[in-house]
């Protein structure tokens, strides 16, 4: 039995890919189940939705080693689609045990381009006092970038930081908590990169040496001398703060820099699925890809980071879940552990050849050294300890989910060294974890009906 409902003949409605001019829609069909029973009792939970709408659509999940799997990427129409259908209404509070229940609204915020989002923030007030739900939350879909809008299938799904940002925090003021990925600031402190940087001279957290090096310095003073004085800031960073190495194991992090750094690589924040990295092995290389990542036509970054080289067989992805009630001292274990390999880097600098690891596949890597793949595990989830209190340290609310990327080696019989590599956003990449999506979205919705 379905039910025929009737839109509003005073909202004018129109399908996503049509070119046609919005108009009044006819009757609805409806399974009875989406339907909420008439109620005084607002709902549990408004959520926003703010999603692409862009000329290009964003493929679903592509399956393979490149591959997002089969729910796609969250700015994707499937991601979106699983996540209501499975998400919200699977959630028992929204749903219920029967997924009946029905005590939400969604609304959905579609941009095209920068200048939309930049337009939807004087609604912001406007928006929050529709909301009924006894709490309001938005989920926002998109990725930030530092780029000029440009047209394109390899462009669907970005917006300019600025306005992404700019936008995120107006809402905020308004009332509207952001709940997925983050909150405005920390969202735009992991997806900076920047931290890298901040976290260099700590030795807790296991870092590579980084800097920054501004457009400026480049386009004015030169890329060679900014790329002789990016090399020499990151020998002072390594000297004050030596990487840990015992006595016997090979140089730390890198065999071919433990005479001074000359290999690394240089990256923009704000990327996304491995773009924009460049290796260098000198500093005349490294000048010529300060050239380039920071004067590509519509690139408008202001700096990009300069990093040393680390010498890794695999990466080692920690997917941690805090609870929202998590109490200090209390040690959080991953929910998840995968890995991945890189192939190497092209001639032109940039890595190549992503591809997924099981926990059988490291071990041949390894020649069946348990010991040493265990070892790796322990480190990278004791290192873990301090970067999620370090993350308290810029949002005193506990991240509902967040991805930690350390590299891995082996330096001989049960022993491995760690360094991390990246913290990635609520929401990123679950590899080859087929259920990391469903778990994330319920720590998701988790938070936002605290």
């Amino acid at each position: 039995t379905c039910l025929f409902v009737p839109p509003p003949q005073s909202i004018m409605l129109k399908d996503r890919p049509s070119h046609k001019a919005p108009s009044a829609l006819g009757p609805r069909r409806l399974q009875p189940w989406r339907v909420r029973l008439p109620s005084s009792e607002p709902p549990e939970l408004s959520l926003l939705l703010v999603r692409w709408n862009g000329e290009h659509q964003i493929n679903a999940g592509v399956e393979g080693d490149g591959g997002w799997g089969k729910f796609g990427c969250p700015p994707c129409d499937d991601y979106v689609s699983c996540m209501v259908s499975t998400g919200v209404y699977g959630h028992p509070a929204l749903g219920g045990a029967d997924r009946c229940q029905g005590s939400f609204e969604i609304f959905s915020l579609f941009v095209k381009h920068s200048r939309d989002m930049l337009e939807s923030a004087p609604m912001a007030p406007w928006m929050v006092a529709h909301m009924k739900g006894r709490k309001k939350v938005s989920f926002w879909l998109l990725w930030p970038a530092e780029w000029e809008d440009a047209g394109g299938a390899d462009y669907a799904g970005y917006i300019e930081k600025r306005a992404m940002f700019g936008t995120m925090r107006a809402y905020e003021a308004a009332g509207l908590r952001s709940g997925f990925p983050h909150p405005a600031d920390l969202y735009e402190l992991i997806t900076s990169k920047s931290w890298l940087c901040s976290l260099a001279l700590h030795p807790q957290a296991h870092c590579p040496a980084a800097t920054l090096v501004s457009k400026g310095s480049v386009t004015g003073g030169g890329a060679a001398q900014a790329a002789r004085k990016a090399l020499t800031a990151l020998e002072q960073i390594r000297r004050r703060n030596p990487f840990p190495c015992k006595p016997g194991e090979r140089p730390a992090p890198s065999n071919i820099n433990k005479n001074g750094v000359q290999k690394g690589v240089v990256k923009l924040g704000w990327s996304w699925e491995g773009r924009f990295v460049l290796s260098f092995e000198s500093e005349r290389e490294l000048a010529q890809r300060l050239t380039e990542i920071l004067t590509t036509p519509g690139c408008m970054a202001s700096t990009c980071i300069v990093q040393e080289w680390v010498d890794f067989d695999f990466e080692m992805r920690l997917y941690f879940l805090p609870p929202d009630d998590w109490q200090p001292g209390v040690w959080l274990a991953p929910a998840k552990v995968e890995c991945n390999s890189w192939g190497g880097f092209s001639e032109e600098g940039r890595p190549h050849t992503f591809r997924k690891l099981t926990e059988e596949q490291c071990l041949e890597w390894w020649e069946q050294d348990v010991d040493a793949l265990k070892h790796a595990t322990t480190e990278a989830t004791e290192l873990g300890q301090f970067l999620l209190a370090w993350l308290l340290c810029m949002d005193a609310q506990p991240v509902p989910m967040v991805r930690m990327d350390f590299m891995i080696s082996r330096l001989g019989k049960g022993q491995a060294r760690v360094v991390f590599g990246e913290y990635c956003e609520l929401g990123a990449c679950c590899l080859a974890w087929e259920n990391g999506p469903p778990t994330i979205w319920r720590a998701a919705l988790d938070s936002a009906l605290k």
